[in-house]
């Protein structure tokens, strides 16, 4: 979700800083394991790029955060490269 702050009084969109805020339901299951936090960054990637489009920049940002999140989560993002590899050879080969 995006919060989009009052725009500032002098409408000046350079002083305009909305703050991104991810809300998790827990619907699923709860996991601990690298491979599922990849999956599920690499989910919710996809989501923000196809409902999004030229959201890169956001996604980018998303990583930043979560990588100064907490300690430990090195092993998450080199599990999700093997996890993205994995979803553009299906995207190729079906």
């Amino acid at each position: 979700m995006l919060r989009n702050p009052v725009p500032p009084p002098s409408g000046d969109a350079v002083d305009w800083a909305p703050s991104l805020v991810l809300i998790d339901f827990g619907l699923a299951s709860a996991s601990s394991s690298e491979e599922d936090m990849a999956v599920d960054l690499y989910v919710l990637e996809r989501a923000f790029i196809s409902t999004h489009p030229g959201s890169e920049r956001l996604v980018n940002e998303m990583y930043a955060g979560y990588k100064g999140e907490e300690r430990g989560r090195e092993g998450v993002l080199k599990r999700l490269e093997a996890v993205k590899a994995r979803g553009r050879k299906k995207e190729c080969f079906g």
